[in-house]
């Protein structure tokens, strides 16, 4: 029987009398569809009015690829429009998750609506809505995301990352979040948690147990506990009843699945939009076959004795530590990665959530010799800022700096770095000259040697906390190379082996030189990385009369007592290394701005003053790129909001009882 009540609570039937209601309720018949169902599609014939009873559904459009273009929930409607015009569908409707549909045929749709000029108007209004919202390209934000976590392998930790994960998403945020702890019943229920199917979800919300969070945003948590007898179908069904349920309230529904019942674990895209699943390596079977529109993202937990580190490369595999803050019970270890969120164990669950958002952000770090040092300040800037860095590709002296934050060095101490190996005898003591017997004036070994103490005995990618990948380039084949595993050493060598400068360095077939000859500004490796935005910095500036370095200054006063050098024509040009270098300025400039064209943001630091030398300088050109950093802010903030706001905008009401 259909709910008269509900149905006068839809708009276009507000117009309708008591007796008008009862005759249309009677015309209505049920119909269900699953998760990624296909309910309309474009160019159908369009002969069935829909009314949503419960669920969620998308509207895509009849692009190439689609675009969606809405998002439909309990009381919308769809379908009018080919039946009031007569044609084909002009949209694709599919269902977000298990959806109840009333649906009408174009005979009884024509007898309801056709005679009624007040339900016409009301039509023709909602299609102009429609319509200036596609134009102004409005983002679309469904109004609950589920996001499942589990372990078809029987591994430790699901529960640690739902709810870690539960309670960040609740603090970014700022919406009610769930976490939902799943159990297969084994004894009698306890009367906290919900038992399924004995009782409806229509009692979640007596069984819901609030946030205990001291005022700080959280997550609720429910005990649901469900018969071990039940086939993958059933779960599903029941799974997708509770979330239909919950997402009257929730914007977040974090359901942790255990790892113990492979049909429960196997319904997860039934219902999720997202699943987490706990693994030994990147490749393994996350455990819940053809996972359809579900995002299927994958987590090592090191505390699992099959598990064993991978390197931090790329946005997926979120690898956790072993860790003492997270053997404490759940709870308590939740709170601490929410409240330090740049610790080893709290950077791979902040990484989870903001991938999970669309907001992880990737830092692309160019190259410049000296004027690298201004990445130090633009990292400063940023943690001060509360900007969260997800991930960091580097190019040049910006791989250097990349990879010292991806092993969990602050800003302050890569700046005490910075002084201590920026001074005017270091220029000097880092060259070990060749003499010409290599293709580089100095051979790059002991600039390595003086590396090696701040890498803090962290020698290979599988022991960075971030994504980290530094740029070199193929001098045979000019191609760029990315390089995300194996030795720390050999990638920023690589990466930072300046043409004529330092001796190209040997990698398997592949002969390696700066990354900056063929991508200064690695803006489209951190989009290969995973990032969701991008943040790029170009350091080398335009180049400025009467800069001249510190080598040129004395070159020049040395060639003053060269008497050969009043002979010929050219006393006054510079010399070659200076025709050299600033050439390679002036295209990393260019080049490099091109380069970072698809970043959200593009800092450059005004450093026309500098020169590619002066390391002795480094609190001057750290201070300058703190400045460009804090001008870019607001739009990075706005960057970022742009895709939290819809959330808070969609976020639902409360229980529907």
């Amino acid at each position: 029987m259909i709910d008269l009540d509900f149905l006068a609570t839809i708009p276009v039937f507000r117009f309708f009398t008591g007796q008008e209601l009862e005759g249309a309720a009677k015309l209505f018949k049920e119909v269900s569809f699953a998760k990624d169902d296909v309910v309309i599609r474009v160019g159908e014939a369009g002969d069935t009015f829909y009314v949503v009873l419960d669920g969620e559904l998308e509207v895509w459009d009849g692009r190439r690829p689609p675009r969606q273009t809405g998002v439909l929930k309990r009381g919308d409607y769809f379908g009018e429009m080919a039946l009031l015009q007569g044609g084909k569908r002009t949209a694709t409707v599919t269902a977000a998750r298990r959806s109840e549909l009333l649906a009408v045929d174009k005979p009884a749709f024509d007898r309801l609506f056709l005679k009624n000029p007040k339900a016409i108007e009301y039509f023709a209004r909602v299609l102009s809505q429609r319509l200036a919202g596609v134009t102004r390209g409005e983002r679309i934000q469904r109004a609950t995301t589920t996001i499942s976590v589990a372990s078809s392998k029987g591994l430790k930790g699901e529960t640690l990352i739902a709810r870690s994960l539960a309670v960040v998403l609740g603090q970014i945020t700022r919406t009610e979040v769930v976490h939902v702890e799943v159990t297969v019943r084994k004894h009698p229920p306890d009367p906290a948690v919900l038992d399924l199917p004995a009782k409806s979800a229509n009692a979640v919300p007596r069984k819901l147990q609030p946030p205990h969070d001291g005022g700080v945003p959280g997550a609720a948590v429910l005990k649901v506990a469900l018969r071990p007898d039940l086939g993958r179908e059933a779960y599903g069904v029941l799974m997708s009843d509770l979330v239909s349920k919950l997402s009257d309230a929730f914007s977040f529904i974090v359901l942790d699945l255990g790892s113990d019942t492979p049909g429960l674990i196997a319904s997860a895209p039934d219902y999720s939009n997202a699943f987490v699943a706990l693994v030994d390596t990147p490749d393994d079977d996350p455990g819940i076959g053809d996972p359809g529109s579900t995002k299927v993202l994958r987590a090592i937990n090191l505390v699992n004795s099959t598990s064993h580190p991978v390197p931090v490369s790329s946005s997926d595999p979120f690898v956790v530590p072993r860790s003492g803050a997270l053997a404490r019970p759940v709870a308590e270890a939740a709170e601490y990665i929410r409240a330090n969120p740049r610790s080893a164990a709290g950077l791979p669950i902040q990484r989870l959530a903001h991938k999970l958002l669309g907001t992880s952000i990737g830092l692309a770090l160019g190259g410049g010799a000296a004027f690298g040092l201004a990445h130090i300040g633009v990292l400063k800037a940023l943690e001060d800022g509360g900007v969260p860095i997800d991930l960091v590709a580097g190019c040049s002296q910006g791989s250097i700096v990349a990879v010292g934050y991806a092993l969990g060095l602050a800003p302050s101490e890569l700046m005490k770095i910075a002084r201590e190996l920026g001074t005017r005898r270091n220029i000097f003591t880092v060259s070990d000259p060749t003499f010409f017997t290599q293709p580089g004036i100095i051979a790059g070994s002991r600039f390595l040697e003086m590396m090696r103490p701040y890498l803090n005995g962290k020698t290979t990618f599988d022991q960075l906390l971030l994504p980290c990948r530094t740029v070199a380039t193929d001098v045979e084949t000019g191609e760029r190379i990315a390089i995300g595993s194996g030795k720390l050493e050999t990638a920023y060598r690589a990466s930072t082996s300046l043409p004529m400068v330092v001796t190209p360095l040997k990698v398997g077939e592949r002969v390696l030189v700066d990354g900056s000859v063929a991508d200064p500004v690695p803006a489209e490796v951190a989009l290969e990385m995973g990032a969701d935005l991008t943040v790029a910095v170009n350091v080398v500036p335009r180049m400025k009369h009467g800069v001249e370095n510190v080598l040129s200054t004395w070159y020049r006063r040395i060639n003053a007592f060269n008497p050969l050098s009043y002979v010929s024509d050219t006393r006054d040009l510079p010399n070659l290394f200076d025709i050299v270098m600033n050439s390679l300025q002036i295209l990393q400039y260019e080049l490099g701005n091109f380069k970072a064209i698809s970043a959200d943001v593009l800092i450059n630091p005004d450093l026309s003053d500098f020169t590619w030398v002066e390391y002795y300088r480094a609190d001057e050109l750290i201070e300058r790129g703190a400045e460009a950093a804090r001008r870019a802010l607001p739009a990075i903030e706005k960057a970022v909001e742009s895709r939290i706001a819809p959330i808070r905008q969609a976020a639902p009401r409360g229980f529907v009882e």
